[in-house]
């Protein structure tokens, strides 16, 4: 049976966001171009974060063996399973030390998201329980067939890109899809219609520091 409620929420926010969703780009140091959405009050990058360098020109060290992953305390990033085919579509996995470096990762006048901020993009689709339909990407290109496919009502067009672990493993492409918050990160998961925030915690074990996540930044504003 088709969820009702879930149908007025989805008709409501796709009426509410057509009306200010941005067709604004913004470009890295590396010269990819980032489409954005506006979703509420904020504005997201549609794509995944794919610069190899900070604000500053300085190259953020691209680490491929398990072993140099695992020992690295410096920021770096990688491919998932070193397969660069996957970058146009999930951009790269970084690790925790990028987020902190005073060079910055985020483009000039974006920003890594916090906790806060993710609070306020639940509290704008006001359904905690099915938000992540709203922000995966519709239908099952990228992500593996379940009954919670998304429907990217808001445009965030979130991917599951998998993550890297502290021991250079990688895991859970096309299943899961994680991304870095300023101290922990974000999920969304293939079988379920929520967003979570329960994975990694940098505050509460700092192993995750050296885990790979994806990127999607926010706008200064």
């Amino acid at each position: 049976m088709i969820n009702s409620k879930l149908i007025c929420i989805y008709i409501f926010i796709s009426l509410l966001i057509s009306s200010c969703n941005s067709t604004d780009t913004v470009e890295d140091l590396d010269g990819n171009i980032y489409h954005t959405t506006r979703i509420g009050n904020q504005t997201w990058m549609v794509e995944n974060l794919k610069t190899t360098r900070f604000n500053n020109g300085d190259l953020i060290a691209n680490i491929k063996s398990n072993t140099n992953w695992e020992q690295s305390q410096q920021a770096a990033y990688s491919v998932y399973n070193n397969d660069s085919s996957l970058i146009k579509d999930y951009g790269f996995l970084y690790n925790y030390f990028c987020l902190k470096d005073s060079r910055s990762i985020a483009p000039k006048g974006w920003r890594i998201p916090t906790e806060e901020d993710l609070k306020e993009l639940e509290l704008f689709i006001n359904s905690n329980s099915q938000t992540g339909i709203f922000l995966k990407e519709k239908g099952n290109t990228h992500w593996l067939p379940s009954n919670t496919t998304g429907n990217n009502a808001t445009g965030f067009n979130a991917l599951p890109g998998g993550f890297r672990d502290n021991e250079g493993g990688f895991y859970m492409l096309k299943a899961n899809g994680y991304y870095w918050t300023d101290n922990g990160s974000f999920e969304l998961y293939h079988w379920s219609a929520r967003m979570f925030q329960a994975f990694a915690d940098v505050r509460r074990d700092e192993v995750f520091k050296q885990y790979g996540f994806a990127i999607k930044c926010i706008k200064e504003e």
